[in-house]
């Protein structure tokens, strides 16, 4: 795991170069099927992981946001986010991450995350066992046990059944809660992990936004399930995603369903 990690490290530092190099109130970019932008550093850091990967491991396959190559038979399945948050990075808003993590396909579950804020210079990072780390430092959730006067992240646009965006934001207002809407919900979310926010939640179906996250949050000593409260897999697309702290998850389901 310490290899994997050191690997992931490696990619991160250079993801950060590439990141601030397009970074600005001028930053180009195009627009998507999905009308979402992309900009050049989105594919130039989606095509390093790659490269870097397949270097060190080329029997394990790649899922990123721009571009993924599937090996058959593969065990391990690295998962990538390139710039998270492309839409403010796009306006030269600080606010974008860079993620990584590693899944074990037996069960879809991610046994190593790494995300990088290239801006702040601050690097989250943990595997299976190890617990969660910021720059080196030992982190954890913190224990909020009330929904009042606490921050969560919520983002995405919703395609899943259930209440809105702003169904949820207003439900977790009239509990007291204060909640963000980012743009870019790893940005949010690792802050759950840091011990500042009580809770996020994911609305779309992606995995490449939640994979590191999920591990970096248990390891932290949160809990992380699905949009029902159920586990999912973090290979492949599902019903989106709720973190907290575990004390405050079932308040926070109850706002959610």
């Amino acid at each position: 795991m310490e290899e994997y990690l050191k690997l992931a490290k490696e990619i991160a530092d250079e993801s950060a170069v590439i990141a601030l190099k397009y970074f600005g109130f001028d930053t180009e970019k195009t627009w998507k099927s999905d009308n979402t932008p992309l900009t050049q550093a989105d594919t130039e850091i989606n095509s390093l992981v790659i490269r870097k990967i397949h270097e060190k491991y080329p029997d394990h396959s790649v899922q990123g946001e721009e571009e993924s190559v599937h090996k058959e038979g593969a065990g391990y399945v690295w998962i990538c986010d390139p710039i998270d948050g492309t839409m403010p990075y796009s306006l030269g808003l600080p606010t974008f991450t860079f993620s990584l993590a590693l899944v074990d396909r037996t069960d879809g579950q991610p046994i190593l995350g790494l995300i990088n804020d290239p801006v702040q210079k601050h690097m989250y990072w943990a595997y299976k066992g190890s617990g969660a780390f910021r720059n080196g430092k030992r982190i954890f959730v913190n224990k909020d046990s009330d929904l009042k006067n606490t921050y969560l992240d919520v983002d995405g646009t919703r395609k899943i059944p259930g209440p809105s965006k702003t169904e949820i934001i207003d439900r977790l207002r009239d509990k007291g809660a204060r909640s963000m809407v980012l743009l870019s919900l790893i940005y949010g979310a690792i802050q759950v992990a840091n011990g500042k926010f009580a809770g996020a939640v994911f609305l779309n179906s992606f995995a490449h936004d939640i994979a590191a996250l999920k591990i970096i949050t248990e390891e932290a000593g949160g809990k992380v399930t699905d949009l029902y409260g159920n586990s999912r897999r973090y290979d492949e697309e599902g019903a989106g995603c709720v973190f907290s702290n575990g004390v405050l998850h079932d308040d926070i389901m109850d706002c959610v369903k």
